[in-house]
């Protein structure tokens, strides 16, 4: 499991960095790093992750809180490295989100499935780019032990509406993504996605659940 996990992170950053090109960045879109399954309420997920996008980089520690009732919040916070020309731009970059479960699985029902409402903004050389997604998630665990180490694939629909100073107009993007969350200790989760559509990136991540 180990090795494919690795290969299939190689092929990711691979494919992701070869859309790279010296031009200016287009968009700076974030991987969706998370599952259809809400967590409970009141448990937490802290972490890291890396966003490698077409001529852009993001770095950003990540919280998820449990609500209760099949809803999750996200926030995140960090920084972006974007190619404007042959410079390059480094930015402040925020966000957030809200997660809520329409469908659980069951023994009857094979996926869990979930929408997804967030916003990001990034300010670079005193000029912000926002962005407001709408994502649809389908998901499904796969236990590997008996102590809650699992495997679980993820993949969806995305689209994307970008606005803000720093471009002449607004755009509306569509993504289709894919990836996994692989649980390799009952509080550790390791995360490796990719995005692609109108533009393509590739992301990996870590977090703990508290």
């Amino acid at each position: 499991m180990l090795r494919i996990m690795t290969l299939g992170l190689f092929v990711l950053l691979v494919l992701a960095a070869g859309m790279a090109r010296a031009d200016s960045f287009e968009t700076l879109t974030q991987n969706v790093f998370t599952t259809a399954e809400s967590l409970d309420a009141g448990l937490t997920q802290a972490g890291v992750h890396f966003t490698l996008g077409e001529n852009y980089r993001s770095f950003y520690p990540a919280f998820r809180f449990g609500l209760g009732g099949l809803a999750e919040v996200g926030v995140m916070f960090g920084a972006t490295t974007a190619d404007v020309g042959p410079d390059n731009k480094v930015g402040f970059m925020g966000g957030a989100d809200v997660k809520y479960q329409l469908v659980k699985q069951t023994e009857g029902v094979p996926v869990d499935m979930a929408v997804d409402l967030g916003f990001t903004t990034d300010v670079i050389s005193g000029n912000n780019i926002s962005e407001v997604t709408f994502s649809t998630i389908f998901s499904r665990s796969y236990p590997l032990t008996e102590r809650g180490y699992k495997v679980t694939p993820y993949g969806g629909l995305q689209l994307s509406a970008l606005y803000g100073s720093y471009f002449p107009k607004n755009e509306t993007y569509y993504y289709v993504f894919g990836g996994a969350e692989w649980r390799v200790a009952q509080k550790t989760m390791f995360y490796a996605e990719l995005k692609t559509g109108s533009h393509t990136l590739g992301g990996i991540g870590i977090r703990f659940e508290y």
